[in-house]
């Protein structure tokens, strides 16, 4: 196996989970080859993103608690916190949960939007990366074995 058709699947692991494994048996690699591959690219972009984006996440955070704090100390009032939109992402979160979001995102989603995602509603459970990790692992298994009988 090359090492840079690895790193190629393993980026596409993390940039577009779901077509990664056709991106490695393309390259020429076995069933084991391409779940090793998919599974580490996507578990690694899982870590980055979700770390990544937690700490994007705390930026925006702090940056909207000081224009707040600023804009009412000027004299205006300060903008809805709970729009409609806030709403329908409550009922969604409370609906599915963070174990709908790791079943379903990785091959849906990709994994930057599903670990930003988690890192945003889920930072607190200490079930969601482990819950994360594990679909993308889970994941990789399935999708490679459906890819495998399409080629």
């Amino acid at each position: 196996m090359d090492v840079l058709h690895a790193i190629t699947v393993m980026t596409a692991g993390v940039l577009k989970f779901f077509f990664s494994a056709i991106v490695s048996y393309r390259l020429g690699n076995t069933y084991l080859e391409t779940v090793l591959l998919t599974a580490t690219g996507g578990c690694l972009g899982t870590l980055a993103f979700y770390f990544g984006g937690s700490r994007v996440l705390e930026w925006f955070r702090l940056r909207h608690v000081r224009k707040r704090a600023l804009a009412i100390a000027r004299g205006k009032a300060p903008k809805r916190v709970f729009t409609r939109t806030n709403r329908l992402i409550v009922r969604i979160k409370r609906g599915y949960g963070v174990k709908g979001l790791a079943l379903l995102s990785p091959p849906i989603l990709s994994i930057p939007i599903t670990s930003i995602l988690a890192a945003k509603y889920y930072r607190h459970d200490r079930r969601t990366l482990p819950l994360l990790l594990s679909s993308v692992v889970v994941w990789s298994f399935v999708l490679s074995l459906a890819w495998k009988f399409t080629r």
